[in-house]
């Protein structure tokens, strides 16, 4: 039984414009929820309200998220079952998941209950973590170098506590210069560095350490293409491009076998 961590802000949370037509659960596949210390099917919408103030949230409003398209696709390539295990929340840099914080501690808790529960299954095979994020710290004006240093940082943090073998990255999308939230703040292509900043940050992570795996560039166009947003929350995926990405992401983890 293979483990798959999701990690990051509001695109891997889960914002997209309600519940998926179809939404059977995932064949081969569980979600592990640490209220009631239990592994459920696999199906939208993923992850659970935990510590909300400093913890992580299930996908927003009841809707779809990433977690099932990526989860399936691993499952139909690689032919092993999985457990993921949902450590998401919206509105957060990198800052905020680092070791010490509360949030960290309260993800961490979350992932030792989950691994312990996999074991009462039998051996755990593989441990991956996929990360969505950077849209907060764009806005904030994180800089490549220390984005790049914190994202390391914390890929060894889960190293060494958690054991993941890769530390898979979605490469984030265009939202600081295309939400309509910030467009108040200096000009579209001010905004538009800032976004590519964190986006060179995470190419960089790939290129400096072998522990990094960019499993899909998709979301640099998808971001700028209005099928695939959801209308009701700007810079958020909607269901369709929710299942391409995910697609994209679990496909490259098989590859990794």
């Amino acid at each position: 039984m293979d483990v798959i961590i999701f990690g990051g802000q509001s695109n891997m949370q889960g914002q997209t414009e309600g519940l998926p037509t179809v939404n059977e659960p995932v064949k081969g596949a569980l979600e592990y929820h640490i209220h009631g210390n239990e592994l459920v099917a696999l199906q939208h919408p993923v992850g659970e309200d935990f510590y909300p103030d400093l913890g992580l949230a299930r996908s927003s409003q009841g809707g779809g998220s990433l977690v099932p398209a990526c989860c399936r696709a691993y499952v139909q390539a690689t032919g092993r079952e999985v457990v993921a295990i949902h450590a998401a929340r919206g509105n957060t840099t990198i800052g905020e998941w680092r070791k010490g914080t509360q949030r960290f501690e309260n993800m961490s808790k979350k992932i030792r209950a989950g691994l312990e529960k996999v074991k009462e299954l039998g051996e755990i095979g593989h441990i991956y973590y996929v990360w969505l994020q950077g849209e907060s710290d764009a806005i904030v004006g994180t800089t490549a170098e220390a984005y790049v240093e914190a994202l390391k940082a914390y890929k060894d943090t889960l190293k060494a506590e958690f054991g993941i073998e890769k530390f898979g990255i979605i490469k984030v999308g265009y939202f600081f210069c295309t939400s309509q939230w910030h467009q108040h703040i200096g000009t579209y292509e001010s905004r538009k560095v800032f976004d590519e900043a964190i986006m060179q940050a995470q190419e960089q992570a790939v290129e400096q350490d072998e522990d990094f795996v960019m499993l899909t560039r998709i979301c640099t166009e998808m971001s700028m293409n209005k099928t695939y947003i959801n209308p009701e929350a700007s810079g958020h995926y909607n269901n369709a491009g929710m299942e391409i990405i995910g697609a994209e992401a679990g496909n490259a983890l098989a590859k990794l076998l």
